[in-house]
């Protein structure tokens, strides 16, 4: 007997349980919507149950040190440790980081891997130096001058850039700025060249800047066109094994789901292929354990053209993240996923 915590609690993805009747029946009410469709982390426990007799899984909303430690393994599915860092109860998130920290409490994904995904603008440069494209990109960390940034940004000729914070998620302090499009040359004060445009910028900068504040780091990237015309295409692997993708246009609003052709995914998952080889290898018990889950999502396109075949590495995802599967009705790989890695993991 395999014993499975599944970790959620937030309000998240549901499922169309018309396909999954059969194994649905015993879903809670309470987390079934007026649509029939079923909670993302509920739906995987009455599933895995279903499927398989040798399995006991439960579904925790509660982090219990106890209730944790019972388990071969507990998965962090609809939460992670971010959800308690950007809550209002600092002791709420010193609780879950020392239940993270202690490995009696089998945690999956570890902690140091968390880290790693958490600190996007770190793993960013990491990717760079891997070769891996990605978009033009600096990180903001201890100066965070508007004034300093923004003569960065003229520096490496960008006309638009975003700023986006680590340790965020679900578009969380994202901000786009525009400046003139007109060359400039920093070879003198860059205060004497300012334009007005610029004046105006670091202004909104600056509140920005102090606003986001509690941020370790902040990622500052070329404001990418394609993510308005070409579709970011959202790549999903299952234990180092592509499964399927998701192509989203978020501009203009309402967001818009589309496709792309099987050529441009080919080169796509190309570069996904490459970001999963070099995902840094979690040990757990002395063992390397591939990532069960992530979700790598590509941009469009390198040299900020509109080139599908240079599409570059935008962010990867895991515990928590948007999965899409009552969209793609691909839920049924999921079962299975979580149980043969919990089946791994108890063997070690």
């Amino acid at each position: 007997m395999v014993k499975i915590g599944i970790l959620g609690g937030r309000l998240g993805e549901t499922n169309p349980s018309s396909t999954y009747r059969k194994w649905m029946d015993d879903v809670p009410e309470k987390y079934i919507d007026d649509d029939g469709g079923i909670l993302n982390e509920a739906a995987l426990v009455a599933a895995i149950e279903h499927k398989y007799p040798d399995a006991e899984v439960k579904y925790i909303t509660n982090m219990n040190e106890k209730t944790l430690q019972k388990n071969d393994v507990n998965f962090l599915v609809g939460v992670n440790l971010l959800n308690a860092w950007h809550g209002n109860s600092k002791t709420q998130y010193k609780k879950w980081l020392a239940i993270m920290k202690n490995e009696k409490n089998n945690i999956y994904p570890p902690l140091s891997e968390q880290d790693f995904l958490y600190n996007k603008g770190d793993y960013l440069m990491y990717y760079e130096k891997k070769g891996v494209p990605i978009a033009p990109t600096f990180l903001i960390k201890e100066d965070r001058d508007p004034a300093n940034i923004i003569k960065k940004v003229r520096e490496k000729g960008w006309s638009s850039f975003v700023v986006k914070p680590d340790y965020a998620f679900a578009n969380i302090e994202i901000s786009k700025y525009d400046l003139s499009n007109e060359e400039k040359e920093m070879s003198k004060s860059f205060t004497s060249l300012l334009k007005k445009e610029d004046t105006k910028v670091i202004k909104e900068l600056s509140k920005y800047l102090n606003r986001t504040k509690k941020f370790p780091g902040l990622v500052c990237q070329e404001k990418m066109i394609g993510f308005t015309k070409k579709y970011e295409v959202k790549t999903f692997w299952i234990n180092g094994e592509y499964k399927y993708n998701i192509a989203i246009k978020a501009w203009p609003p309402p967001e818009t789901i589309g496709s792309v052709s099987k050529k441009i995914l080919e080169g796509i998952n190309k570069v996904a292929k490459k970001v999963l080889d070099n995902y840094p290898k979690t040990k757990i018990k002395g063992k390397v354990v591939r990532p069960l889950f992530l979700r790598i999502d590509l941009g469009c396109c390198q040299g900020n053209t509109l080139d599908t075949d240079k599409y570059f590495l935008n962010e990867i995802e895991y515990a928590g993240c948007g999965t899409f599967t009552d969209v793609k009705n691909v839920f049924h790989y999921w079962p299975e996923a979580y149980y043969k890695k919990a089946i791994e993991i108890s063997n070690l």
